[in-house]
């Protein structure tokens, strides 16, 4: 019903620190993006390294494989031993597949110029052998012999000029892929400790505003609970009667909200039952509770008819508030200890309940919600009541108390609970509310208000006993 600002300090504090999660949540993500592309960046560099590497070893293979059969060859022109000839064979076979593995390597490399000299080694081993170690070893005594390994001469030393030349290429490419990947881990490593050290700065930084923002909550917090405790005062004791309350606020940043209860001694026999659910959650709702409170004691002074009172209550709010959003579900009743005479009426509140024996009344309703139309008009109900009889006054906290399958517990189990506890009254309200926690899984949804109380045994007069003895 009071307007009331959000604290400023309060939306700043909170503005800051989700501010700072956020920046925090994307410098995180931007982070884990460069490391995934520094990751494959290292890789690509690395394997590339690699193979130049496997490259290099599979040159100075088909060299072996070059130089062995060349051996061959010889050995077998000098000797004619059919030894050598299995050796050519295997030699031969050997730089055919290792020099095919060069081509492929140097081709997966992207350079080109690699793969020309590989092919150029290729070229020339083939002529090498058809020129030369194919009719030596046909012939070994063949009359062009000495002509023959002259050529032979010319060739492997092209092919090894042309293997230096490779060599010294994937050299100079292995010394870039070095430094490239050299380069990848200093920038990575400075790109870590960069993030670290921002880390560090926006956790500090978040752990502050998350810490100012928790003690402002938490000074709102007692600020408000002090406000809600002045506003709930306690009851006053009516005689003939024992009163047992409950109140749980589901609003997380402070135990209030929007429900309350009231019990107000009004003379000597007579006394004021408030229940009463004001729309909204929270620190606003738990402030206009004192509206609501005081509006109706004040009404209750000079009105001896609860739908009276509950009458000119729904003028007085639609004179004073100017928000159509809100509106007020409430139950007054006046309570004649010296008669047990309950009178009341209900604007729009259903969670009144009467247990008598093991039987559980629920009271009716006799107008509807406050604060819609000005011209509403509620009746007045009287119940007549009886020693150990449990009057169970409770806000929709208890009704939609929900399990988790989002199965509200309604009327019909409200009753069966109010028939499960027991008689004396803040046991039973103690009661209800450890059952509305389980149903939830020990969680409030919504806010609880409740007032129960139990009618005790008529205490009569001394002087009237006496007199009854003398007769």
């Amino acid at each position: 019903m009071l307007n009331l600002p959000r604290l400023p300090y309060l939306d700043s504090g909170q503005r800051g620190a989700l501010a700072l999660g956020a920046l925090l949540l994307f410098v995180l993500l931007v982070t884990i993006v460069g490391a995934v592309r520094i990751y494959d960046q290292l890789h690509e560099a690395a394997a590339s390294q690699r193979k130049l590497v496997g490259a290099q070893e599979q040159l100075y293979a088909a060299l072996r494989a070059q130089d062995d059969e060349e051996i061959a060859v010889h050995g077998y022109v000098a000797t004619q031993k059919e030894y050598f000839q299995g050796t050519k064979s295997s030699a031969s076979d050997e730089f055919g597949s290792v020099i095919q593995q060069l081509e492929d390597s140097t081709r997966s490399l992207g350079h080109p110029e690699l793969s020309a000299v590989v092919r150029e080694l290729a070229t020339l081993h083939r002529q090498w052998e058809d020129r030369v170690a194919d009719p030596l070893s046909l012939a070994p005594a063949h009359k062009n012999a000495d002509q023959m390994q002259e050529t032979g001469k010319i060739l492997t030393d092209r092919i090894r000029a042309d293997a230096n030349r490779l060599t010294s290429q994937i050299d100079g490419y292995i010394d870039v892929a070095q430094s490239d990947l050299a380069r990848r881990i200093n920038e990575t490593l400075g790109i870590a400790v960069a993030a670290i050290l921002l880390f560090g700065i926006l956790g500090i930084a978040f752990v502050a505003a998350r810490h100012r923002m928790l003690a402002r909550l938490e000074r709102e917090r007692r600020i408000i609970e002090t406000l809600q405790g002045a506003f709930r005062t306690g009851w006053d004791a009516l005689p003939r009667s024992r009163v047992g309350t409950a109140y749980v606020s589901a609003t997380r940043d402070a135990a209030v909200g929007g429900d309350l209860f009231d019990v107000r001694k009004l003379d000597e026999g007579r006394g004021l039952l408030i229940v009463a659910d004001i729309s909204g959650k929270g620190i606003e709702a738990a402030v206009n509770t004192a509206f609501v409170k005081y509006s109706i004691r004040t009404l209750a002074l000079s009105l001896d008819d609860p739908g009276e009172i509950l009458g000119a209550f729904n003028r007085m709010f639609l004179d004073t508030i100017k928000d159509p959003a809100l509106f007020v579900v409430v139950f007054v009743g006046i309570y004649d200890s010296r008669t047990s005479r309950l009178t009341y009426a209900s604007g729009g509140h259903a969670g009144s309940y009467l247990r008598r024996g093991n039987d559980v009344t629920q009271l009716g309703v006799t107008g509807p919600i406050v604060g819609l139309e000005r011209d509403f008009t509620y009746g007045t109900q009287a119940v007549q009541l009886q020693p150990r009889d449990l009057l169970v006054l409770a806000t929709d906290g208890l009704t939609e108390a929900r399990d988790r399958h989002g199965n509200a517990l309604e009327d019909a189990g409200a009753i069966r609970l109010l028939r499960e506890c027991p008689a004396e009254p803040q046991a039973c309200a103690d009661q209800l509310v450890q059952a509305v926690r389980r149903r939830g899984g020990g969680r409030i949804v919504d806010d609880l208000a409740l007032l129960v109380i139990a009618v005790d045994e008529v205490q009569r007069d001394s002087s009237k006993r006496s007199s009854e003895a003398a007769a």
